[in-house]
């Protein structure tokens, strides 16, 4: 699938007059309008083969934060700020976004456990906590298959809300999975099956 990116001479013209050199293996970034936007096509078409991405209603190639920050660690973005016209670190990056997304860095570290096991994982909004994830190899031709579920520390989970989360990802034909972080921060899944689920309901009233 081809993807048309619209021409920006602004993000062209903040882009050729950076000073700081860039890695030409690196994918170019702007940061505008609170959006961190792909303008060349060529980088937006190799970044959404690999899972990465999508189209805003303006034609805009845009990366979610987690994306973002995700190839910035991994040294294969570089993004900078169009009004200051300088690169953009990591840190920078996510104390912008955090006051945007209090739970972004919680969400980070799941997204990043996905990805480095190889699977393709989206948001459906960009302030979900949930992550729709693709068997790997399968990303653009079939659809998510695992459903995973965010639990975080001061979270205020109820049973009834599994279970509406449980249903939604029987409907769509997911398997569900709990993500929960663990005190030395690494990334424990659980599954949840509609049994399981009306036994802890039914405990909790004992």
């Amino acid at each position: 699938m081809e993807l048309k990116t619209p021409e920006k001479g602004g993000y062209d013209k903040v882009l050729s007059e950076l000073d700081a050199p860039i890695d030409v293996q690196q994918a170019n970034a702007v940061y505008v309008g609170q959006r961190i936007i792909i303008p060349t096509q060529g980088e937006a078409d190799s970044l959404y083969q690999d899972g990465y991405g999508r189209r805003l209603e303006n034609r805009d190639f845009a990366l979610t934060p987690s994306e973002a920050l995700y190839l910035v660690e991994k040294e294969r973005l570089t993004i900078i700020d169009e009004d200051e016209g300088r690169i953009l670190s990591f840190q920078e990056i996510l104390n912008r976004e955090l006051k945007k997304d209090a739970l972004l860095w919680t969400k980070y570290i799941i997204y990043r456990d996905i990805r480095g096991r190889g699977f393709v994982t989206k948001f459906p909004t960009e302030q979900s906590t949930i992550f729709l994830v693709y068997e790997r190899g399968t990303y653009a031709k079939k659809p998510p298959c695992y459903e995973i579920h965010m639990v975080y520390e001061g979270m205020n989970e109820t049973i009834g809300h599994l279970e509406q989360v449980l249903q939604s990802s029987m409907r769509s034909n997911r398997t569900l999975k709990l993500a929960v972080i663990d005190r030395r921060g690494e990334v424990v899944y659980y599954s949840l099956e509609k049994a399981e689920l009306e036994k802890l309901g039914s405990d909790a009233l004992e």
